[in-house]
Formats: structure tokens, sequence, C-alpha cells
């Protein structure tokens, strides 16, 4: 008799302690914390290109190359940002595991391929 006690509380105290280690997630809070990051990955990607046209208008104003230099430097701040926003994203989506994809919906393409012109 104590056996089958002990199993069952065993089991509770499994499923409880289960589910303290995987909340479920409150859709608010999913929405809120996707709003963040993609709100700090927009900002990243702007504060990349603005520092590197500022870099880029300082050394045009020191070596008086006027319009090159703030090119130079929007191009190389925009490649910065983008190379942060694409780790970023790579970041995330290792987080994903094949079963979560799995587990996804999947909708059928019903669009016809054929051309109305």
């Amino acid at each position: 008799m104590t056996d089958s006690r002990s199993s069952e509380s065993l089991e509770a105290r499994l499923a409880a302690a289960k589910a303290r280690a995987n909340p479920e997630a409150d859709p608010r809070s999913v929405a809120g914390n996707a709003f963040a990051q993609g709100t700090r990955l927009a900002l990243e990607l702007v504060a990349g290109i603005l520092v590197g046209a500022a870099l880029g208008y300082f050394l045009d104003r020191w070596l008086g190359s006027s319009p090159f230099g703030m090119i130079g430097g929007f191009l190389l701040g925009l490649v910065a940002g983008f190379m942060n926003l694409m780790r970023a994203v790579n970041r995330e989506a290792a987080k994903v595991t094949d079963a979560e994809l799995a587990a996804l919906p999947r909708v059928e393409d019903d669009d016809d391929e054929e051309r109305l012109f």
C-alpha cells in the first residue's frame, strides 16, 4: 500500500516540478518580448549606421575629403548593423528545436501557379 502512495506522490511531485520548469507562456508576455526584441534590433541597426556616418563625418572634417568619408562610414555602419542583425537572428533561430518546428501548423499552398495574363 505504501508503494502505490509513494509512486503517486512521486508522480505528482514530478508533474509539479515539470510545470515549474516549463511554465505556459502568457501570449501578452510573448508579444511584449517580441516587440522589445524587434525594437532592440531596429535600434542597433540605426545606431550602427549613425555611428558609422558620424565617424565618416569627423574623418572628412579632419582630412578635408568631404563626402567620401561620410559615405564610406555610412556604408560600413550599414554593413555592421546588418551583421549584428543577422547574428541576433541566427542566435534566436538556434533556440528553436526541430520538434518545435514540426509542431507548427502547416498550410497547404492553394495558389494557382498559372498566369492569368
